[in-house]
């Protein structure tokens, strides 16, 4: 970890200044700022403020066990995501329309036994609704089964989510906004300020950039992400959080795999990564809350934001002069280049855009750049580019905080 003052120190030293050489940026690319960049003497250890550690699991999986559409029990999902493909945390989402009350008590019961604090956190979860009537949710730590129909998207988000406090956060599972159904529609959108809005706002904590293979399966159980909804060659949803971060939701970048075979947290080098103060069920609940996350095509690659000290996830004060500062590390592969995505003009204006892009060339990364002009309610995020095919990492936003971020909270 290095320590903010030597970071500063060490910065200083390749600091670029506004108007001179592009310091190895990419050519015509946007410029945010005044940019610093470190790469040498850093690895992936460096990455992260010493407060949080890092951790990845997947938080969207399926069995056989209790009437769910996938393999295997709940104990086999568990001790695999634990022996074999090495996750901090697991979440068996079992579709809740398909699964009995007693069946819910039953996982509710496997997630208890097979959680070891400091080792391994498995997490009791459901998958509600469907395709058909707008789209999949997953919701964790909830005390019963949700009962509601497919699609009864007002009565969730108006009475049954209000009633269960004890949730520990709501994810938005493989978007498609071009569905008008999608997760209730734009009426439930913070833009559109209604109550069923404000109700859903911090609950809903995520989304999946990544997902799947699901149900794809070869011999060696390994396979791609999804990509019903979008061609061959783009298997991510980043257009889908880019759509939702402008509709003003809240949410930090997921990683899933929506297993269906017998391959949980194997199947692709997909990861939800976490910043969390321990690994505990309350730990993991904690960082997904406040929305330290990272999505990543990669199994041990850690990346961090945060904007003048502020943590991904944050609210930053604006109307000043504001700057991120941007860490990644992985100890096996080498990041082509790292971006940071501004959306400038706030909540329903134009979509986030590339701001900044710099060339890596390195396995560990520590970055600064100075920020343009955001208003209130936009934000920032960065992403870790591998190869442009398939590899990639986003992180949490930093949200920049004013008028418009108020009236939000106060609808």
């Amino acid at each position: 970890m290095l320590a903010p003052r030597s970071l500063a120190c060490t910065l200083a030293l390749v600091a670029t200044v506004a108007g001179c050489a592009t310091s190895g940026r990419l050519a015509g690319a946007p410029v945010a700022g005044t940019s610093q960049l470190k790469t040498q003497g850093l690895a992936a250890a460096d990455v992260g403020p010493s407060r949080y550690k890092p951790y990845v699991g997947i938080t969207h999986t399926h069995v056989a066990e209790n009437g769910d559409d996938g393999q295997g029990t709940l104990a086999e999902a568990y001790e695999f995501a634990r022996q074999r493909a090495k996750l901090d945390f697991l979440a068996v989402s079992s579709h809740s329309h398909m699964v009995s009350d007693q069946g819910y008590r039953v996982m509710k019961a496997a997630s208890n036994a097979f959680t070891e604090n400091g080792k391994f956190v498995a997490l009791l979860a459901q998958e509600w609704s469907s395709i058909s009537k707008g789209g999949h949710i997953n919701i964790i730590e909830a005390n019963e089964r949700c009962p509601l129909p497919n699609g009864a998207w007002e009565d969730f988000y108006q009475r049954w989510l209000p009633n269960h406090p004890e949730v520990g956060w709501i994810q938005f599972n493989h978007p498609h906004p071009s569905n008008p159904m999608e997760f209730g529609g734009d009426n439930v959108s913070p833009v559109v300020r209604s109550q069923s809005s404000v109700a859903a706002l911090d609950k809903f904590a995520g989304m999946a950039l990544l997902n799947g293979p699901g149900k794809y399966e070869k011999p060696d159980m390994h396979g791609e992400p999804d990509d019903w909804d979008r061609g061959a060659n783009r298997l991510n949803y980043e257009i889908e959080y880019l759509e939702f971060l402008n509709r003003g939701w809240h949410i930090g970048p997921l990683g899933d795999q929506d297993n269906h075979v017998k391959n949980w947290g194997l199947a692709v080098p997909t990861r939800t990564g976490i910043w969390a103060k321990a690994l505990t069920r309350a730990g993991v609940i904690e960082a997904v809350q406040a929305r330290r996350t990272y999505a990543a095509f990669d199994a041990n690659v850690r990346l961090w934001l945060a904007v003048d000290g502020v943590d991904m996830g944050g609210v930053v004060t604006g109307g000043k002069p504001l700057e991120a500062s941007i860490e990644a590390g992985d100890p096996d592969s080498t990041f082509s280049r790292l971006e940071l995505f501004a959306d400038l003009d706030g909540v329903g204006g134009q979509p986030a855009k590339v701001v900044a892009k710099q060339p890596v060339g390195a396995r560990a990364a520590a970055w600064k750049v100075k920020l343009p002009q955001i208003q209130p309610g936009g934000y920032v995020f960065a992403k870790v580019v591998y190869d442009d095919a398939k590899a990639w990492a986003w992180s949490s936003p930093v949200w920049v905080g004013g008028a418009a971020r108020q009236s939000l909270r106060r609808r």
